[in-house]
């Protein structure tokens, strides 16, 4: 499953993920990976999720930044659930990027049954084209 958690900027989506993904860690089965632009909420986060800082990695597209998430699920056979963080940070805001990537990654989702979360700033009621499930911040 697609999920995304959309707002603007400062609406709370950060605090919302990290919650979402420290409830989910009390009961998965499987592994939880964070990915973020930054190391925002490192300490808020439970020690068995995995948190990955994406500005360490020349990450700059679509392809390298599926690239990057292909690498992280063919590294974990285990993973549950990936969030993704400040993704329209990561598109410099380009919403057609965001777009493509939302189409793109429904295809990892089904192939490899791994859900993502991802959170996205957006403006006030915009949704997008593709069919996802919105979560409330």
């Amino acid at each position: 499953m697609v999920q995304v958690i959309t707002g603007e900027k400062g609406a709370g989506k950060t605090k919302k993920l990290i919650s979402t993904a420290n409830e989910m860690a009390l009961n998965s089965k499987g592994h939880i990976v964070y990915i973020s632009n930054n190391l925002e909420g490192m300490f808020d986060l439970k020690p068995c999720i995995r948190l990955v800082d994406a500005s360490q990695f020349p990450i700059s597209s679509i392809d390298s930044l599926l690239g990057f998430v292909y690498g992280i699920v063919s590294e974990d056979y285990d993973i549950d659930t990936i969030f993704i963080d400040n993704l329209n940070y990561m598109f410099k805001d380009n919403y057609d990027d965001i777009q493509e990537f939302l189409k793109r990654i429904k295809f990892v989702e089904e192939k490899y049954g791994i859900n993502f979360i991802l959170g996205i700033s957006t403006a006030k009621g915009k949704k997008f084209d593709i069919e996802v499930e919105y979560l409330a911040v």
